[in-house]
């Protein structure tokens, strides 16, 4: 369920010693920027690795991201249709997500964020999920987080493939192959093709017409060494999706349509001198977003982004290093409501991690950045991580400022097909500015059968930007609303081996928000529990039964959401070797809820599936 269950799952079985060199054993990638010992990490950082991915056998990344602590989506119905994140209370427009180091938020949207309704698991072989600001060292959008998605690697010399398809509910079929070759030296590519193709169900939670959703996506990366100190890398991905919505005013079960393509692509170098203690990377990435809507809200949307990229770190010592770098971005967009508008900014940044004694780990770091609407910025970081010596006991904290500046539709939108919001952009927003802290203790018991732990969070936002009616115009404008909202709440975590082969996980997540009026923020439950239990009854057979309850959500227009409990499970049974049959079940209660006010959601379902890898040389 998060990194406490990956600590958990490394410590079983050894002593308590090995427990800690364990622990330190564990590398946490996004936090600093550059690999780094869980055990010197201050941040709150949750992990799922490819092992968990497949306990559960899932078709969506959302579906794992929204078992972590303090994760929550809203949906606008079936598959394919708008999927919004929450973490600690902040919605998607203040994460930053990045697959294989590409940024895929769209700059064509309302706000820039990414679109995790059309991210499907078939190629992820690990996630991410760094909590609070990191603003520092991931620019604007990361105020309450970054998501760091790695996709297959091939690391067995040789040429490698596997694959697995799925049939079920709703008409539902999945399928994913991935095929990758690598090479003694290191050096090495692969390639992925998944799709799924589903008949849905109605988006409007009173309709009777099935809205259906495609989607076929291909991803590959891949690594080539100059020499052993010298790397050019590459990651591309492309999406070709189309989904019938439900839409109009008022909002009614009709025969809408969208299609959407994405295209994306990074290439750069590594290069390490001074046998590793200086490494430097180069990148340069490019995406462009296609939306085209049919029906009653027809229109075209198309984003751009491009990026240009350096970083440096330099390893003095085991206790001292310096991390560096620039980036420039520019965006642009260009649609039915914003016509060709861009915006672009440059940031240099510098984070000094040191440790002062044994087991005590401190990091400091600044940001410079410098926007062509908006002038400059400046946000800074720190963390502190101390691991007891010769224990399992850890306490952490972060503290740091970010920025958020307008998107290209809060600045200029126009939507003429409604007198209401024909200009509902403003040019004279300001960015809102935030500052987040978290300070938490993980604790093992027992030589690491059980792992606890807690944490406590806050995140202030400041000059929040809304939309306002005005009864003078009867318009609706974006406007900045003076004043702080604020987030805060805690995290509690805890995994316990019962017996060999018996492992349960619990988190508790609770949210209070609050705008500067003294208003509640909408889609933000105030309770989020998160169960979980994996089984090994016997040899080749393996379940996993996942709960999650959510509590007391504000939905649109002041609307109580009604509490709801999710349960899904799976069975599986390894016929051969590497091969695996399996069956799955999701709202395994058939309950009947919503995440957004009048949308439909999925009953009762179940699905089954094939995994199995493929000839080889």
């Amino acid at each position: 369920m998060s990194s406490t269950v990956l600590l958990v799952a490394s410590a079983f079985g050894h002593s308590a010693k090995a427990q800690v060199m364990e622990l330190e054993g564990i590398t946490i990638y996004s936090a600093n920027r550059t690999p780094t010992d869980a055990s010197k990490v201050g941040s709150t950082v949750e992990v799922l690795t490819e092992k968990d991915l497949a306990k559960q056998s899932r078709t969506y990344l959302k579906d794992y991201l929204e078992t972590l602590p303090g994760v929550n989506f809203s949906q606008f119905g079936p598959p394919g249709t708008q999927a919004g994140i929450s973490i600690r209370g902040a919605s998607g427009r203040y994460v930053k997500v990045l697959v294989d180091g590409m940024d895929l938020s769209d700059p064509s949207g309302v706000t820039t964020e990414t679109a995790f309704e059309h991210l499907l698991v078939g190629d992820v072989s690990r996630i991410e999920l760094v909590k609070g600001s990191q603003s520092t060292l991931y620019g604007g959008d990361a105020v309450a987080g970054v998501i760091n998605i790695e996709t297959k690697k091939a690391t067995k010399p040789g040429f490698s493939q596997g694959g697995g398809v799925e049939y079920g509910a709703y008409n539902t079929f999945r399928g994913a192959y991935t095929a990758g070759y690598a090479a003694n030296d290191g050096s090495n590519i692969s390639v992925t093709a998944q799709g799924v193709d589903t008949d849905g169900f109605s988006a409007a939670a009173a309709g009777t017409e099935d809205d259906g959703y495609r989607n076929l996506t291909f991803s590959g990366r891949g690594e080539y060494y100059l020499t052993p100190s010298a790397k050019v890398f590459f990651s591309a991905r492309t999406l070709d999706a189309d989904l019938d919505i439900d839409g109009g005013f008022p909002f009614n079960d009709n025969a809408d349509t969208v299609d959407v393509v994405q295209h994306a692509g990074r290439v750069g170098a590594e290069v390490s001198f001074l046998d590793g203690a200086f490494r430097n990377t180069v990148a340069l990435q490019g995406m462009r977003n296609e939306r085209e809507y049919f029906g009653s809200s027809a229109g075209s949307y198309v984003g751009e982004r491009v990026k240009a990229e350096y970083q440096g770190v330099v390893t003095l010592n085991e206790r001292l290093s310096l991390l560096g770098g620039v980036d420039w971005e520019k965006t642009t967009a260009d649609s039915y409501s914003v016509n060709g508008q861009s915006a672009d900014w440059t940031g240099y940044f510098a984070q000094l991690m040191i440790e002062p004694i044994d087991g005590l780990v401190l990091t400091g770091g600044g940001r410079l950045d410098s926007h062509s609407n908006f002038g400059d910025f400046k946000t800074h970081r720190l963390t502190g991580a101390y691991l007891f010596p010769g224990s399992s006991t850890k306490i952490r904290g972060s503290y740091g400022t970010g920025f958020r500046v307008p998107s290209l539709d809060e600045l200029f939108g126009e939507f003429p097909l409604y007198p209401s919001y024909s200009e509902y952009g403003n040019p004279n927003l300001e960015p809102e500015t935030s500052k987040t802290w978290d300070a938490g203790i993980d604790q093992g018991f027992l030589d690491g059968k059980v792992q606890l732990g807690a944490t406590y969070f806050e995140l202030d936002t400041d000059n929040l930007i809304t939309t306002e009616y005005n009864p003078g115009t009867g318009k609706y404008k974006y406007t900045n609303i003076p004043g702080v909202t604020r987030r805060n709440g805690v995290e509690l975590t805890s995994a316990v081996m019962i017996v060999p082969g018996v492992t349960v996980s619990a988190s508790y997540t609770y949210v209070d928000t609050e705008t500067a009026s003294g208003a509640r923020l909408n889609q933000v439950p105030k309770n989020n529990v998160v169960l979980g239990v994996d089984l090994v009854p016997m040899e080749k057979v393996a379940l996993n039964v996942t709960a999650k309850g959510v509590t007391d959500t504000l939905g649109s227009g002041g609307v109580e959401l009604d509490d709801y409990v999710l349960v899904s499970a799976k069975a599986s049974y390894e016929l051969l070797p590497g091969v695996e049959a399996y069956v799955r079940g999701e709202n395994l209660l058939n309950e009947d809820y919503q995440t957004y006010v009048g949308y439909g959601t999925a009953g009762l379902s179940v699905y089954g599936g094939l995994k199995m890898p493929l000839p080889g040389n």
